[in-house]
């Protein structure tokens, strides 16, 4: 799908009792991604939604426990942000919203260098 944002699925198996790194990396092959990261007895896989309906038949048909699973987005066209103005603008609004919007886990962006312009270093 085309657009500005793109939505992930990150779920989450019990491992195999005894998988080793060879078992695990072709675990997630066979479910069809190579973006997966193991913590451990469980294995988060990250799948694009396009890819979902797909992972999900091979996750039931290998017999994967599914632990728990989470939808979130990411942008697929980054930007920088260069003015010194901007920054500010940016950090004052990222604290606000972070200060008035308790509820909320995560703000979704596509600044590239959103960690440089909220440790308070103004170009």
């Amino acid at each position: 799908s085309s657009g500005i944002n793109a939505e992930y699925g990150d779920v989450t198996c019990e491992l195999p009792e005894g998988a080793g790194e060879e078992e695990v990396e072709e675990l997630a092959l066979q479910c069809g991604t190579e973006e997966y990261s193991v913590e451990g007895n469980t294995i988060t896989f990250t799948i694009p939604e396009e890819e979902q309906k797909g992972f999900f038949e091979e996750v039931k048909a290998l017999g994967l426990v599914i632990c728990s699973q989470e939808a979130r987005w990411e942008a697929r066209e980054m930007i920088e942000v260069k003015d010194g103005d901007t920054w500010k603008r940016i950090a004052l609004f990222m604290e606000m919203m972070e200060t008035n919007l308790e509820g909320y886990e995560r703000i979704y962006h596509n600044i590239e260098n959103i960690d440089e312009i909220l440790s308070g270093k103004y170009r």
